[in-house]
Parts: C-alpha cells; structure tokens; sequence
C-alpha cells in the first residue's frame, strides 16, 4: 500500500497533524495500542482530561485517514529513490507500506524521554481539600474539589527502563504505605501506559522524516497545535 504520509502513534499531535493534511495527502495512522490520544486519555497526564477518551474517538473516526489500530511498526527503511518502507505486524500478521514522508509522534524509536511518572486518580469522599504531604517521588496534582468529594492526580516518579507492569506494582505498593493524611483516599482508577517528559517541537530525523513527540506538551491543545503547525509545512 502506497501513501503519501505514514503517521507514528495516534496521539494528540497526530490529531492536528492529520486533521490538516486531510485533503491533500493520502494518510496511514499506525498505532501500537487499540489506545487514541492515549498520551493524555490514557496517561491520566492532566486532570479531567481522561474523561474525553470518547470524543477523540470520535475525532479519529472521522479523520479522512486510514488508521491501523493494534498494530506495531517493526521496521523503518530508507527507500533509495525516496521515502520509507515499513513493516508492521497488526491482528492480521505482517504487512508492509510505503510512504513519501513519515512523522513519529511517539518516543518508541528515540532517545529523548527526560523523565515519566506512572499515575492514578484518587478520590476522597468528604469534600476535604487535598492535603500537602512530604512523599518522595510521589507528585499531587489537585483536580475537583466539591461538596461531596475531592479528587487528584497522583504521579509516581519512574525509572526509564521499568515496564507498565512493573510500575503498576510499584504504584501500588507506594499507595498501600500512604502517609496518614490520605488514608481515607481511595485509588479511583489507573492509568494504562506512562506519562513521559520531553522536549518540545520538531526535529527533522531525515529527508521527509519528522520526530513530534506529543509528549513534549503540557496541554492536548498545545500538542494538537503543534501537528498542525507540521501539518500546514508539509502540503505548502
């Protein structure tokens, strides 16, 4: 299959990204996980953000792209008479596709994650702020605060190398040894996959190939902006 744009991850970025080139460019949408705007739905990065998994489904949907869900992006080669070839291994084993230009929103393929916590939701149900605490390499992110009830983000700072099993454990094992002033908290829910750190904006990693991590932004629109700032470069 031939495209004129293969995108990495369907991430926030990836959404703008997309939405821009729509019209002009024949594009793939390659994701590792059945997970869209995972890196804040999924990531619990920012507070409320989580609750709007069903609208970026929706979004996605309606994008003029195909989108592999599902599937991982085994291989990328340099064409020599231009673009990329890349292999993929989805639900229906291996196939491979053809691009003129590629965009990776992902840190799968770089080196350039600072940092990532592992996060949950918390909530207390007597409407009690949140309280400062002192616990190390743990993060609380205020979220809402009502008659009934109080929730936060917790984040739990992370190695690099530990796996999304591996933290899940440790998140846990963290909590059940929570300081006293959260021992009315509960744990609401988890994240699904990590919340990493970088840094911001786009780097040419090759002719037609552009890194743009969606992690290098601190808000959905900002990442979303930023695809489509990509976006607007790549038909002009």
């Amino acid at each position: 299959m031939q495209y004129d744009l293969v995108i990495i991850g369907a991430t926030t970025a990836a959404l703008g990204l997309a939405k821009t080139v729509q019209s002009s460019l024949k594009t793939l949408i390659v994701n590792k996980t059945e997970m869209v705007a995972y890196d804040f739905v999924n990531s619990y990065k920012k507070p409320g953000v989580y609750a709007q998994g069903a609208a970026y489904n929706k979004e996605f949907r309606e994008l003029g792209a195909d989108i592999l869900l599902g599937t991982e992006v085994v291989s990328v080669t340099k064409r020599e008479n231009g673009g990329y070839t890349l292999e993929l291994l989805g639900v229906g084993g291996f196939q491979t596709v053809e691009t003129k230009q590629l965009v990776d929103t992902t840190l799968e393929r770089e080196e350039g994650i600072s940092g990532k916590s592992f996060n949950a939701l918390i909530i207390q149900q007597k409407g009690e702020p949140v309280p400062e605490v002192e616990w190390p390499g743990v993060t609380l992110v205020a979220e809402a605060h009502q008659e009934l009830y109080t929730t936060a983000i917790l984040k739990l700072d992370c190695a690099l190398d530990w796996s999304v099993a591996e933290a899940r454990h440790q998140l846990v094992d963290r909590w059940l040894k929570r300081p006293e002033a959260l021992k009315e908290w509960k744990m609401a829910a988890i994240a699904f996959c990590f919340e990493e750190r970088s840094a911001a904006g786009v780097r040419k990693k090759d002719e037609g190939y552009h890194v743009l991590p969606a992690a290098g932004y601190t808000e959905p629109e900002a990442s979303a902006d930023a695809g489509v700032q990509l976006g607007r470069s790549l038909v002009s």
